[in-house]
């Protein structure tokens, strides 16, 4: 069995309303999709991810184009049944090599070939994996950085509506109104929900300490990067609050799980599919997070349905994801206006499952492409 064709779509869903961190405001998911089909006719899907508001499609469209591509094409996929995961990753570790510091790049033909290698078998990917069967996976909803007066009032419709709990982001701009964007959370909703606050690296050491010392005594699960990416020793002086801390942007591949576990600079990891470089890569990840005793939050970013399902399978793959609350595996909280998978994750989806995901059973990756749904939403097919 060989790749045959590689297709890219450069594809853009509007979202229903703005959605603003502290980078900035998005007002739709800018993502790249790669579509693989064999010479005997099994196709995979997969995508490339750039992270919000720094990272370009336009570059990722191009890498996929005029390195992923070439590699692929022509692929001999033999043994892939007998051992997926060791040729996939063969494939996935040559192609992070080739694309250097864009690992979301390869994230697309991870993904594409872990669905040929489960279409092909007739299995889920979950099964090839040796996933958790029936695990019901918790989801929350990440509120993005309303005006101080509604983020209460969209917490309480959140919950109301089936999730576990919320993430609150800051702006890292204006402390007091950050502030009392979590404690007025904090104080709308029952203790039963899950409450987290993401700052995606806003603050500086200074203004992280202020923060965090004035969230004490709140309930707050963690929060997830106070400092820059790079900031190890600022992520592990903020541990010395006392409120537990979550790294994100700090976290890419599984050499920063490394880092961070060797400086002590988390309680908690938070890991993407699609920034990783797909699921060979975050298992990686996972495995670290086990032995270090962890626990591993499977994030979402600005993925697709694609991605989603992909998210499902690793939150199963892995005892580090259990009892806590994900993102990644649900619906997009930024409100997406549409998506490309049959189904489709949505939240309403949450009312009626209790605030959980199952783990995908059908063959692949758990989809079905929409493709009147791609046709309507892509930009530009590259040649």
């Amino acid at each position: 069995m060989k790749i045959r064709t590689a297709e890219i779509f450069s594809v853009r869903i509007p979202l229903e309303r703005p959605y603003e961190i502290s980078r900035g405001r998005l007002s739709a998911f800018e993502n790249v999709v790669l579509r693989l089909e064999t010479d005997d006719g099994v196709t995979g899907w997969g995508e490339a991810v750039p992270v919000s508001l720094t990272e370009a499609p336009g570059d990722f469209a191009a890498l996929l184009r005029d390195v992923v591509r070439p590699r692929l094409i022509g692929l001999d996929l033999a043994g892939l049944q007998a051992d997926p995961a060791g040729v996939i990753a063969a494939v996935v570790d040559e192609l992070l090599e080739r694309v250097g510091p864009h690992a979301a790049v390869v994230a697309a033909a991870d993904q594409a070939l872990w669905d040929i290698a489960g279409r092909a078998a007739g299995r889920s990917v979950a099964a090839l994996l040796g996933a958790e069967a029936g695990r019901e996976i918790a989801i929350d909803y990440t509120l993005g950085a309303l005006p101080v007066p509604e983020t209460a009032l969209r917490a309480r419709e959140v919950i109301a509506k089936g999730y576990r709990g919320v993430v609150v982001k800051v702006t890292c701009r204006d402390m007091e109104a950050d502030l009392a964007r979590v404690r007025e959370t904090c104080a709308a909703l029952p203790e039963s929900a899950s409450i987290r606050v993401d700052a995606n690296g806003g603050f500086d050491r200074d203004g992280a300490r202020r923060f965090l010392d004035a969230l004490r005594g709140l309930r707050i699960d963690y929060v997830e990067q106070p400092v820059a990416a790079r900031d190890l020793d600022g992520m592990r002086l903020c541990r010395e609050s006392g409120v537990p801390i979550a790294a994100d942007e700090s976290l890419k591949l599984p050499e920063d799980a490394r880092a961070l576990v060797a400086e002590e600079a988390c309680d908690v990891l938070n890991v993407k599919v699609t920034k990783a470089g797909g699921l060979t890569q975050t298992l990686r990840v996972a495995r670290i997070a086990e032995a270090a005793g962890l626990p591993l939050v499977i994030g979402g970013g600005l993925t697709f349905g694609i991605s989603r399902f992909a998210s499902r399978i690793l939150a199963a793959a892995t005892p580090a994801t259990r009892g806590i609350c994900h993102q990644g595996p649900g619906p997009a909280s930024q409100g997406l206006a549409g998506d490309i998978t049959r189904p489709a994750p949505h939240p309403r989806d949450m009312a009626a499952s209790g605030g959980t995901v199952p783990v995908p059973d059908a063959p692949g990756l758990g989809f079905e492409i929409d493709t009147a749904a791609l046709e309507r939403f892509t930009r530009e097919r590259l040649a």
